[in-house]
């Protein structure tokens, strides 16, 4: 999947289209499936090195959000099968 690169002002601005970042929220949850797409949404994102809670809003947080989201859309770039995304970013460094 291709998406384009997430930019820190992406969380503090309002646009009628989504927004990079929601897009590969969504492509998480659709790829985990079968109910386990917001679990899989939350491990995805420590895995890229989202430190904080899930219910932490990437706003308070652009700079890394933007990381985090950016290392997710390379991985996404290279394979949409949901094991080998994780591996993918528990094997590379932040």
């Amino acid at each position: 999947m291709l998406f384009d690169e997430v930019q820190a002002q992406h969380f503090s601005t309002l646009s009628r289209n989504p927004f990079p970042h929601v897009l590969i929220e969504r492509a998480l949850i659709q790829l985990a499936g079968d109910g386990d797409g917001a679990r899989f949404r939350n491990e995805v994102m420590a895995a890229a090195g989202w430190k904080h809670s899930n219910l932490t809003p990437f706003g308070k947080y652009p700079d890394e959000a933007c990381v985090a989201f950016n290392r997710i859309r390379a991985v996404l770039a290279e394979t949409e099968v949901p094991d080998a995304v994780l591996n993918a970013l528990k094997n590379t460094s932040a």
